[in-house]
């Protein structure tokens, strides 16, 4: 039978009770199929979530949320209690079987530790003690966490055990009292739970407590939701990308300055450039790259510069592409990208003269028409910058994932562990089958055997009295019977 989703019974609950206050500006949604609920646009939907709405009360809608409430941390508390109570057990219990069979010097006092413990409490008594005391702390830690909070507590939460077995100093298990007059006053106890609660389990146990205790408060952490939108960050880009380029007039220095000013002022407060810059690479385009020190040289118009590719340049080309260089240097550089040249001349950089031609986009082709490399084909060619999308894990990699982190209760290890239970089931089905099978055999062979041995007895007997001889063997008996039996009736002759 499937559980019951009580964080979205919760949901709907506290929607119900905002709308009755008049209160659903304030109201958000822990999970998002609240809100696709109560405002689906379906006209079945639509009209039995106004008939609930219209049948809700709010002293009704109060007592269930209350009652909810303390349900669900009563569940969250139990399952932590027994979680954290058996981890405790089974790793004190190995380490003091371990210990006290291999023990040394190095782990003496931990061995001691434990059979003063076990002596004193038993393992699994204290193990009881602390995993409660421990969640009543941690509770009381999420849902009160201030003196004015435990002071008026929730009233879903003051009635409950774990509240006041942290409130009153003399029960059985305060944290305090079980910290002091147990823990502490055993010798290496408290050294001994450190390292103990370090494992790894059990710091995903507190953990998965933790994110639970956070839905069910509705706290949320931040979010990458929070970071400004694409559409605004081309926005403000766009803006920032104009301002700068009518102050490149002016100074390029003045520029860099002015350009970084505006994007630091512009972002959200407290949020990094970098991060922003990071989800949104490949997409923007530096202002850097757009002004370069050294200014591209211009062509000249009237030279086809597919036909002189592999040759040098004729003395009046250069002529030409020095004037123009010259004149567009000295007409629409700035003072201070003028002197940058200047210094690069200087230190043997490039000449002029041998300036390249810009690369092309597509790279060279030489000769043939230009329907015969189309824009089609130069497409793939091309540079782009955008992130590649990462190829999805195998199976069998993402398999062990989840059993890192759900163990033996991940789904395809739970379905592996049916199946084999199935086929073991199956198994021994067919084995009983075989032995009733053969069993019956054995049985119908006996009787086989009773009756044959029952025939052979009986036969002689059967034989004896019921055999006929035939007519013509009896009529021969007879006349040899006769024959001896006859007297002599002749004539006695005497010579």
């Amino acid at each position: 039978m499937p559980k019951e989703n009580l964080i979205f019974k919760l949901d709907n609950l506290e929607y119900q009770f905002h709308h009755l206050n008049g209160t659903l500006n304030d109201f958000k949604p822990r999970l998002k199929n609240t809100a696709k609920t109560f405002n689906a646009k379906g006209k079945k939907t639509s009209k039995k979530i106004s008939k609930i709405l219209d049948s809700a009360s709010l002293n009704e809608t109060n007592a269930q949320l209350t009652s909810l409430r303390a349900e669900i941390v009563q569940k969250k508390a139990f399952h932590l209690e027994n979680k954290l109570t058996s981890l405790l057990e089974k790793t004190l219990q190995q380490q003091y079987s371990t210990l006290a069979k291999k023990h040394n010097e190095k782990n003496q006092d931990k061995l001691k530790t434990l059979k003063t413990l076990d002596d004193k409490y038993k393992l699994a008594v204290f193990c009881k003690l602390f995993g409660k005391s421990r969640t009543c702390k941690l509770l009381v830690a999420k849902i009160t966490p201030s003196k004015a909070a435990k002071t008026d507590p929730p009233a879903w939460f003051k009635d409950s055990e774990y509240f006041l077995a942290a409130q009153d100093k003399t029960h059985t298990y305060n944290p305090s009292r079980v910290w002091n007059e147990v823990v502490v006053a055993t010798k290496g106890c408290d050294k001994l739970l450190s390292q103990t609660m370090a494992g790894q389990k059990i710091k995903e146990l507190l953990s998965a407590f933790d994110s639970g205790m956070d839905m069910f408060l509705n706290i949320k952490k931040t979010r990458e939701s929070e970071l400004p939108k694409v559409s605004e960050i081309k926005n403000k880009t766009e803006e920032s990308d104009a301002k700068s380029s009518s102050e490149s007039e002016e100074s390029s220095d003045q520029v860099s300055s002015n350009n970084s000013g505006d994007r630091d002022a512009e972002l959200p407060g407290g949020l990094d450039e970098d991060e922003i810059l990071k989800q949104y690479e490949g997409l923007l385009v530096g202002s850097d790259d757009e002004n370069d020190d050294v200014a591209i040289p211009a062509l000249d118009p009237t030279i086809n510069y597919n036909e002189i590719t592999d040759e040098e340049p004729s003395e009046d080309s250069e002529g030409d592409y020095d004037l123009a260089s010259s004149d567009e240097e000295s007409d629409d550089q700035p003072v201070s990208k003028r002197q940058k040249t200047e210094k690069t001349k200087g230190k043997g950089a490039v000449s002029t003269k041998n300036a390249p031609l810009p690369e092309l986009m597509t790279g060279y082709y030489s000769g043939g028409s230009d329907d015969e490399f189309s824009d089609a084909e130069a497409e793939p060619e091309q540079i782009d910058n955008a992130p590649k999308r990462k190829n999805r894990r195998g199976q069998r990699a993402r398999q062990k994932i989840w059993e890192k982190k759900f163990g033996k209760t991940a789904n395809h290890v739970q379905k592996r562990i049916q199946e084999e239970q199935s086929e073991r089931n199956q198994r021994q089905a067919e084995y009983e089958q075989r032995v009733e099978k053969r069993a019956s055999k054995a049985r119908e062979r006996e009787e086989a055997q009773v009756r044959h041995n029952g025939e052979q007895k009986l036969r002689p007997e059967q034989i004896s009295k019921s055999t006929q001889v035939h007519p013509s063997w009896e009529a021969k008996k007879q006349a040899e019977e006769k024959q001896k039996a006859a007297k002599f009736q002749g004539k006695k002759i005497v010579f």
